[in-house]
């Protein structure tokens, strides 16, 4: 009797300890810990009291897996859903498990992950963990899946941790439905291979965002479209001149090559020529077919488009199949020569100027084979860079984004400006408020950066956003049509925009997508430090090895030194002036891709310095400060 009772006890203990380890129920002693699980509606409309969100997109709806008649929608790749607060110890394992499934309209799964953020009793932040990203199956009436996904995450509480937020962030703009969530201590079962986002570490040195010491990056950029871009296919949203003759226009974009290269050419300025497919075309006498030619049901009224015939006529269409000399508006072959001599750079605004948040995965990657194989015509490489026709990321499915990081898309521009969408938000001026460029959440080898649209009305705006980049150590993206840069007043507003970038000598003005693959680049630089055996005692050295694990070849290399180097040393080599730019606390670096160079650096102290060449200086600095007062 005995026996079977402590059998049957030690059998109970094990029972429990595994339920706490997977983050299951257990009465007092794995109970809830969130408050609300049930999703009661509260004061603000459409959300459960005490729960929170980034932006629109999130509310209460009626797709609930548990029964109750409630669960939460999330929507847009901005956003997330946020639990209410939680009160924590330090040291405690706690846990989250929910259930989420997605039923996008595009056909697309799409993924999750969860972040803890930890606060202290002040409500100051402590730190932030994060799992990795979890997939949402999709939910489809012809073959609908036997469960929602399971979402799961477990972390220790951090010292000094007081108050939990737990958030769900989306991978994508496909719409996910969460239900069935709870907090309880425990969850040691729960392998994900999550990580704690790593605290920063203070290092021996540091390394400068931009090349040669800059405090900014600046991009000047251009949507760039024939008749058969965007201006035949036009929408009356964000494009003041959507109601214009489309071969008009077309012509106003051929003059603005012109134009704008003009304007750069005093600056030596290199700029990004985002450009639709039949800017590559000498011409289509030949009636080649692009893409399938196909229709888009999303091209109409309700999407304001000014009428509803691209519903049933053929994207391409109205093209004239015929040449540069019979219709100039319509093909732009003959200026990509132009930008290429004069070392601009020509990126991707789409072959067929499309909606990007409306279309599917496939038409995407039609859309980037056809623009890939007319650039090639001109010798221009696969785009790394992508500028949104009509800003038209939002809706995009995590399916989209595959194809474009598959297709070697490492940066892109015009971004949504919608709130759950925006990546960017702005202020009360419409300035970008943290201009920089982000890694796109779920898709983290591309890197979304921040724009500003430059008209004659909005160059104080313009050169206000520089400023701010500067302040903060950032990028803008500066940009129009080149349509837009053909009278006398935009061409003056651009050229005082220049003239005041040209006088900011802490700014980097370069291509787009160099600005994006340096800052990739930058961010995968290790810097290790190395031991130093015993040195002369009027002597501070310090030893560390640069590691470069990108394929691009990084020439001014900003390194932040701790102290003023008397010598610097790479690889055993002593750096003469050529190689090496030394200045104060500063030293600018060429690091070879794929390569570790090791660096020392001897400070310099008093014991160095010869005191005769020190009185030397001052005795001539004194007789120039004599002949120059007589």
């Amino acid at each position: 009797m005995v026996v079977c009772l402590l059998v049957g006890a030690s059998g109970l203990a094990l029972y429990i300890q595994q339920r706490i380890e997977q983050c299951a129920y257990v009465p007092f002693l794995a109970a809830e810990l969130l408050s609300n699980a049930a999703l009661l509606p509260g004061e603000q409309p459409g959300m459960p009291q005490g729960w929170n969100r980034a932006a629109g997109g999130v509310e209460l709806v009626s797709s609930a897996v548990d029964g109750d008649g409630r669960a939460l929608q999330l929507i847009g790749i901005a956003n997330y859903v946020q639990t209410p607060p939680i009160e924590v110890r330090p040291g405690q394992r706690y846990c989250f498990t929910g259930l989420a499934i997605t039923d996008s309209i595009l056909g697309s799964s799409t993924r999750v992950r969860v972040s803890f953020n930890w606060y202290d009793a002040a409500n100051q932040s402590v730190s932030e963990m994060m799992t990795p990203w979890q997939r949402v199956v999709l939910w489809q009436a012809e073959a609908p899946p036997e469960h929602w996904s399971s979402i799961i995450a477990a972390f220790q509480a951090p010292p000094a941790a007081a108050l939990l937020l737990i958030r769900l962030h989306p991978a994508s703009d496909d719409r996910i439905y969460l239900d069935a969530m709870h907090v309880r201590q425990g969850g040691q079962r729960l392998a994900l291979g999550a990580q704690v986002l790593p605290a920063d570490e203070q290092a021996p040195i540091s390394i400068a965002a931009w090349p040669n010491g800059k405090r900014a990056a600046l991009a000047f950029t251009f949507d760039w479209e024939t008749a058969m871009g965007g201006l035949i296919h036009s929408r009356s949203v964000g494009d003041p001149n959507f109601d214009g003759d489309p071969v008009q226009r077309g012509l106003r974009m051929r003059e603005g090559i012109t134009t704008t290269l003009e304007l750069f050419r005093p600056y030596g300025i290199r700029a990004t020529y985002y450009a639709n497919g039949y800017n590559f075309l000498m011409g289509n006498a030949e009636r080649r077919q692009f893409m399938g030619n196909p229709t888009y049901a999303w091209a109409n009224r309700e999407n304001r488009w000014l009428s509803d015939q691209w519903q049933t006529m053929p994207w391409f269409a109205p093209d004239p199949y015929g040449s540069i000399q019979s219709d100039p508006a319509w093909y732009f072959g003959d200026l990509v020569p132009l930008l290429q001599n004069e070392g601009h750079d020509i990126q991707s605004h789409t072959f067929s100027h499309f909606y990007g948040g409306f279309v599917r995965a496939q038409d995407w990657q039609d859309d980037i084979v056809a623009w890939t194989d007319v650039a090639a015509d001109h010798g221009v490489p696969p785009a790394r860079s992508l500028a949104f026709p009509w800003s038209g990321s939002g809706g995009m499915s995590d399916a989209s984004w595959d194809i474009l990081e598959a297709a070697g898309i490492r940066s892109v521009t015009r971004t949504s400006l919608q709130g759950q969408y925006s990546l960017f938000p702005r202020d009360a001026q419409g300035l970008v408020t943290e201009p920089h460029c982000q890694a796109l959440p779920g898709h983290e080898a591309i890197l979304a950066c921040p724009d500003f649209y430059l008209t004659p009305g909005t160059a104080d705006q313009a050169m206000a956003q520089i400023g701010r980049a500067l302040e903060v150590g950032g990028m803008i993206d500066l940009w129009a049509h080149t349509e837009e840069v053909t009278n006398p007043e935009q061409i003056a507003a651009w050229e005082r925009v220049l003239h005041y970038t040209a006088n900011q000598s802490d700014l980097w003005i370069a291509p787009l997508s160099d600005i994006a693959d340096w800052q990739a680049a930058i961010a995968e630089l290790r810097v290790e430090s190395v031991a130093v055996p015993n040195q002369p005692s009027s002597e501070s050295t310090l030893s560390f090895t640069i590691t470069n694990d990108s394929d691009r070849d990084l020439e001014g290399v900003t390194v932040e030194l701790p102290f003023i180097a008397a010598r610097i040393a790479v690889n055993g080599q002593l750096l003469n002036v050529e190689s090496l730019v030394a200045q104060g606390r500063a030293a600018t670096l060429n690091v070879p891709a794929k390569q570790t160079m090791e660096v020392e650096l001897v400070a310099i102290t008093y014991s160095m310095i010869d005191t005769n060449e020190l009185d030397a200086h001052d005795t001539t600095s004194t007789q120039d400060s004599a002949q120059s007062d007589a």
